[in-house]
């Protein structure tokens, strides 16, 4: 009896924090409906969610420092070669589930045909949408910036110089007069959001050039190596707050939306519709390539990331969980962190495969409801241009809709229509970004399967750099073993 005692408290204490979270979301919801029922005003919802507010800043602080860090020093232990093989790797698998997701959404949309039950009045939005080729062009400027230090903070976008003038539209057969807004001009802009793409790429440089100079890299090494160990103690502590913040954000969340009921009356089969996708990547795909891969139980591996998939659910952002996603499979699921550190960053940056779903289907959708033709052509073009566009989503609130209304004027369709989906965006949203996530960690078992050699090859050059780093700083030998990261004893003094 007392053994079982042990154990169950033991099992309790592992998981305490999961736990916590759980009650913590159950608790925001009900502060939400409760909120919701009063008709609260901005300064009511402003102080229900200053809790959450604090906590994602307290870890957006943290994260632009653990990129920079962490792939400096995961690139800095392979040699080139191996860099090579694990970008390709991670990039090739990326842009596959990238392309699943539009294939998957398309079909869904073209068989269930939600947009048929869902036609709607058009409205305008007072707004003009990026152009598709400036999205690459603004890919390509950020990919390699000219300033790493404001990449910490800003971006470059492209923006236009517009004017607004009247014409006349026929509309049901009658002459209406509307505004109209023509671009005139292109400019260079710039948008207050970290440009981790940039900095990954920057630091996968210093990484690489680190590791090609051997001796003299290594006081560089060992800084950015004490830097990463260090920031994730400061996160251990920190993650202790989710909780508190995930309350404060839901609660806020529910608290301010609005006509609940109705809308979901007009979009319940588009909502079921983007659900069904969801699932079949989170409850299928996900699993099977795991079991495949590692041919272990699926289910245990994402119950060990479920406290980072409750705060991608609150936040809505994969960037924001980079840290706990870190300490989660580098622990329990030992995977190495030379792989971990430099593909969880890119995964966050490009790998959007819930988002192609809901991009695909979106744009689809909008096509059925103002009574578009949806042939073949027409579903090719949104896999592709989909497909291309993911790769410049950033990992923030909201951004896959923008990059629906973009796709729909590349496809000479009017994006007011775009303006019925915001009504359970704040769902949707969290849904696909949980999607987004389950494919992301699912890429780094899928990169250290298939660079697992390159990797073994690999672990007597890092096992050297470890000593070399104790020895320098005098720590005694029986303190450096730990699992097979550092060299026995034995092995030391017969390398010495």
């Amino acid at each position: 009896m007392a053994v079982g005692k042990e154990k169950c408290l033991e099992i309790l204490k592992a998981n305490l924090l999961v736990l916590l979270t759980l009650v913590g979301a159950a608790v925001g919801f009900i502060i939400g409906v409760v909120v919701r029922n009063t008709n609260p005003t901005d300064s009511t919802l402003m102080w229900v969610g200053i809790l959450g507010e604090i906590y994602l800043n307290m870890l957006k602080m943290m994260i632009v420092p653990l990129i920079v860090a962490s792939v400096i020093t995961g690139t800095s232990t392979l040699d080139p070669k191996s860099n090579g093989k694990i970008s390709l790797v991670s990039l090739g698998y990326i842009l596959s589930t990238n392309f699943l997701g539009c294939l998957v959404g398309s079909i869904l949309c073209v068989i269930i045909r939600p947009g048929e039950i869902a036609k709607t009045e058009v409205k305008a939005l007072n707004s003009v949408p990026l152009e598709t080729e400036d999205i690459f062009a603004d890919l390509l400027r950020n990919i390699f910036p000219d300033n790493l230090i404001s990449a910490t903070f800003r971006k470059t976008i492209t923006s236009y110089d517009t004017e607004k003038y009247k014409a006349n539209v026929t509309i049901n057969g009658t002459i209406v007069e509307v505004i109209e807004t023509m671009v005139t001009g292109k400019n260079l802009s710039i948008a207050n959001s970290t440009n981790i793409l940039g900095i990954l790429i920057a630091s996968a440089v210093f990484g690489i050039a680190t590791a090609s100079t051997k001796e003299i890299g290594q006081p560089f090494f060992k800084f950015f190596y004490a830097a990463t160990e260090i920031i994730l103690v400061i996160l251990g502590k920190l993650i202790w707050f989710t909780p508190i913040g995930v309350a404060s954000l839901i609660g806020k969340t529910i608290g301010r939306t609005k006509n609940l009921e109705d809308d979901f009356s007009r979009l319940g089969l588009y909502i079921a519709t983007q659900m069904i996708g969801y699932l079949l990547f989170m409850i299928v795909a996900v699993p099977l390539t795991y079991f495949i891969l590692m041919r272990m139980n699926p289910f245990r591996f994402l119950f060990t990331l479920i406290h980072a998939f409750i705060i991608v659910f609150a936040t809505t952002s994969t960037a924001i969980a980079i840290p706990e996603s870190i300490r989660q499979l580098e622990g329990p699921n030992k995977l190495d962190r030379r792989v971990t550190r430099f593909v969880i960053p890119l995964c966050a940056a490009i790998e959007r495969c819930g988002s192609c779903i809901y991009i695909s289907i979106s744009c689809l959708f909008v096509m059925q409801i103002t009574e578009q033709e949806v042939d073949a052509a027409s579903v090719v073009l949104v896999i592709i241009l989909t497909t291309f566009s993911s790769l410049a989503i950033p990992s923030v609130t909201g951004a896959s809709l923008i990059t629906v209304i973009i796709l729909l004027t590349a496809l000479n369709i009017p994006p007011e229509a775009a303006a019925l989906l915001y009504s359970f965006e704040w769902f949707l949203d969290r849904m696909r970004s949980i999607t987004n996530y389950s494919v992301q960690v699912t890429c780094v078992v899928f990169t250290q399967r298939m660079c697992l050699s390159s990797l073994k090859t690999d672990n007597k050059d890092v096992e050297t750099l470890n000593v070399l780093i104790e020895k320098e700083n005098e720590i005694p030998i029986a303190e450096m073993v730990d699992d097979d990261k550092y060299l026995s004893e034995e092995t030391f003094n017969q390398r010495l």
